[in-house]
């Protein structure tokens, strides 16, 4: 039951993040650290389940790496594809925000084939022109930017997560036999 627990926690917490990180802006950032400290921290309890043992505690990070990348896309990607609706949109206006790198990252403003603007600021590493269509899914309650389609038509961050979920759930059930068989041998 408290493997069950751990997972369904890390669950709640994973999705908690994945909510405050879709909303973006820095007191979105600010709200999803803790659920990201969380998710951080769920690894550690295996050492006690475990019996001691470390080894869950490093398998589970790999596990863990991989679902706090994929916190941050998956979410978003499914409330966008539920809600969303796709639109051409029209590349109207650019500003580049040069990154440490000295890259930019371009942010646009988009209209709707009416013309009118849409909501949000769409941001991309790809420089469009002006005036370029491109296919959008946009949120019809503004909670989020529009997204690029063919990203949201993408399910590589859905594989990802259901296969870093399920690792993380077998070296929970892992951690919790070796813990129970520790203290049955005392």
């Amino acid at each position: 039951m408290r493997s069950f627990l751990l997972v369904a926690a890390t669950a709640l917490v994973w999705l908690a993040a994945g909510i405050a990180g879709a909303l973006g802006g820095w007191l979105w950032w600010a709200v999803a650290a803790l659920p990201t400290a969380a998710l951080l921290a769920a690894p550690i309890v295996l050492y006690k389940t475990s019996g001691g043992r470390t080894w869950p505690t490093w398998v589970a990070y790999g596990f863990v790496f991989v679902l706090l990348l994929t916190a941050y896309a998956a979410p978003g990607d499914w409330y966008m594809r539920a809600a969303g609706s796709r639109t051409t949109a029209t590349v109207r206006e650019v500003a580049c925000m040069e990154t440490s790198q000295g890259r930019c990252l371009y942010h646009y403003t988009l209209h709707d084939p009416a013309g009118t603007p849409l909501p949000g600021v769409f941001r991309d590493s790809v420089e469009y022109e002006y005036g370029a269509p491109l296919d959008v899914v946009v949120d019809p309650r503004n909670l989020l930017a529009p997204r690029l389609a063919a990203d949201l038509d993408s399910r590589v961050f859905d594989v990802l997560t259901l296969v870093a979920f399920a690792g993380f759930a077998a070296t929970v059930a892992a951690a919790h036999l070796a813990g129970r068989r520790a203290t049955s041998h005392v």
